[in-house]
């Protein structure tokens, strides 16, 4: 399947390269880097990750942060790229 980032996501990949960056850009390149690798073999193997309660939207752990995609008829969707203990955008405010 085609692989897409969408805006939001493009967005959060920044953000952590950002954040990561201030103190270690090797380790920020390198984590970037891994999420895209993931998010490759996710457009390969779309079904590999957990099933959220939209059956289209799937989320696949990587270390600290979590991929959340969008399966459609022919391409993955990379909708957000969040670490795990920032409230995700469903999750609304508190």
């Amino acid at each position: 399947m085609k692989l897409r980032y969408s805006r939001g996501a493009l967005a959060d990949l920044e953000e952590i390269f950002s954040y990561i960056a201030r103190d270690n850009p090797r380790a920020a390149a390198r984590l970037v880097e891994r999420i895209e690798r993931v998010s490759s073999l996710i457009a390969d193997q779309p079904y590999i990750g957990m099933v959220t309660r939209n059956a289209r939207v799937r989320r696949f752990p990587i270390g600290n942060y979590l991929i959340v995609y969008e399966i459609d008829v022919d391409e993955v969707i990379i909708q957000y790229v969040r670490h795990g203990a920032r409230r995700r955008p469903w999750e609304g405010e508190r």
